[in-house]
């Protein structure tokens, strides 16, 4: 599989999901462009994740998990063939 919008969408809007409740698809659309970006520049892991953190936390005011954003990057990262290894 590779990184796109809808592959993105798909993972944050099922799997990250920082507000829940059955929020509509579209829901998070504003934030996949910036870790789309990231992915294909294969920037670390620690970047993606800094990112979601920072957007649930303070964005959209429902932090996540850290279990729960590692698993989410990790779907990210596998999105480009990333074993979850730092690239920059």
């Amino acid at each position: 599989m590779s990184a796109d919008f809808r592959s993105v969408r798909k993972i944050l809007w099922e799997d990250w999901d920082p507000i829940g409740c059955g929020v509509p698809v579209d829901e998070y659309d504003d934030y996949v462009p910036q870790v789309l970006r990231l992915l294909i520049e294969r920037k670390p892991r620690e970047m993606v994740a800094a990112y979601l953190r920072v957007t649930a936390a303070e964005t959209i005011g429902c932090p996540v998990s850290d279990e729960k954003l590692a698993k989410v990057v990790d779907q990210l990262m596998a999105l480009c063939g990333d074993d979850g290894g730092t690239h920059s």
